[in-house]
């Protein structure tokens, strides 16, 4: 990992590749298009910050001098045509042991550069192809060398055991220190897995752990703002989970890919990459596993305009938890609650408009929750804050944003700082809301 600024925008990754500046950009385009941009730095500036789309003829300019051809930029909306530039995950592999192998050793050799980088590369349609050939491989198709092995089954379960520290570890502060501690225990996984001298049985457990670990890798880098390493993981994970046979672990990565797009405003992909694991798992699987699709697909539905069908979600989630059997839940799925009372259930509901009936089941579930959950406590805080701004209780939304803040500074979560950065940005100019904002940025 490293302690330089996130690359937020594809054109400020690929400034910082070629060692542009914000004028050489303005002046090559001016020079390739033959524009009178009057396009200083600054109208480069606002291009990098959303503010503004290029013309057509700046970003064929731009695209002639990156060697990207024009049909490239036609068929792909700015700014997600720059992202072709770097070498996507090898989605299209076949589902083999040693696809599954090579992704995962992709993933760690992921750099700082990469790391960095602070937006989607994979668009939806793109990642739904990547969910529906996870989904697609049959259930045990992999086939494990069989033998006597070397790999002793005390090492797989203190890997195993390792793992319920990590989700608890991340309960408690988040971010990037869990994903340094699960790299490490990947590379170990890697290493048992390449020596290929163990039992069919434990080489499946290791394929297990492997893709858990990387789904986890994935939720820490995403946690972090590190979508484009996210994605990587993911798919790798995925490659993992189908050579262990695990569609449990892989329908909870699809559920993740699934928040990472809902946050980037894309509901409809996240829609269908959870109706993708849900008819992977199942109606027979975990009655819990399948409240969490349904839970987040509540928010992925309003993010999408879709009131109706959030609403509709959401009563259907309810009832899958109510019915539920423990017995039957993965372990990874300790931390699930109360649909209607989950964070990401308060966030759709305030979107919807209904932000009385959020507050109510938000404060539900906080009283619900320990101590140990310091990260949903701050995301709950502040979607709690975003509702009490949206009933015209500013004082009410400024002090909960504060108690969110405040339990933040604890946490390495950029997702709750970026979170709360954007309720301060919706403040009025008022001497309480300055404050705020000026507190805020001591972060």
């Amino acid at each position: 990992m490293t302690d330089a600024p996130l690359l937020r925008h594809p054109l400020t990754h690929v400034r910082h590749l070629r060692g542009w500046s914000l004028s050489d950009v303005a002046d090559l385009v001016r020079r390739r298009s033959g524009l009178n941009m009057a396009t200083r730095r600054e109208k480069v500036w606002r291009w990098e910050n959303g503010r503004a789309v290029p013309e057509q003829a700046a970003q064929f300019a731009l695209a002639a001098e990156l060697g990207i051809d024009a049909q490239t930029v036609l068929y792909r909306p700015w700014p997600s045509w720059l992202t072709v530039l770097d070498a996507p995950p090898a989605i299209d592999a076949a589902w083999t042991p040693q696809t599954a192998a090579d992704a995962m050793a992709e993933c760690m050799e992921i750099g700082p550069e990469m790391d960095r980088r602070a937006f989607l590369t994979l668009s939806g349609d793109v990642a739904l192809t990547l969910a529906r050939a996870w989904a697609a491989v049959p259930a045990a198709k992999f086939a494990h060398a069989a033998g006597g092995g070397t790999t002793d089954a005390e090492v797989v379960t203190w890997i195993e055991n390792r793992l319920a520290q990590l989700w608890h570890l991340d309960d408690l502060i988040g971010g990037e220190y869990c994903l340094n501690q699960a790299r490490a225990d990947l590379r170990l996984v890697i290493r048992l897995l390449r020596r290929g001298r163990s039992r069919s049985d434990i080489e499946q457990r290791l394929y297990r752990a492997a893709g858990e670990l990387l789904r986890f890798s994935g939720w820490a880098a995403f946690d972090a703002d590190r979508h484009a390493a996210a994605e990587r993981y993911w798919h790798a994970g995925l490659r993992a989970a189908a050579a262990g046979d695990d569609a449990l672990t892989g329908a909870y990565i699809l559920s993740q890919m699934a928040m990472q797009h809902t946050y980037a405003g894309d509901g409809p992909t996240a829609v269908n990459l959870l109706d993708v694991a849900r008819d992977r798992i199942g109606a027979g699987a975990s009655r819990t596993v399948h409240a969490m699709l349904d839970a987040w697909q509540v928010r992925a539905h309003a993010v999408a305009g879709e009131p109706r069908q959030a609403l509709r979600i959401l009563a259907r989630a309810d009832a899958h938890w109510e019915r539920r059997d423990v017995e039957e839940d993965p372990p990874w799925i300790y931390w699930m609650a109360r649909p209607s009372t989950t964070i990401e259930v308060g966030m759709g509901l305030v979107a919807i408009g209904h932000p009385g009936t959020a507050v109510r089941l938000l404060e539900e579930g906080m009283a619900e929750r320990s101590a140990d959950y310091a990260r949903d406590t701050a995301l709950g805080l502040a979607a709690i804050a975003e509702a009490q701004l949206d009933q015209r209780d500013l004082d009410g939304a400024i002090d909960t944003a504060r108690r969110a803040a405040e339990t933040a500074s604890g946490l390495d979560s950029t997702r709750v700082i970026d979170r709360l950065q954007a309720f301060g940005r919706r403040l009025p100019a008022r001497a309480p809301a300055e404050e705020f904002r000026s507190y805020l940025s001591t972060f």
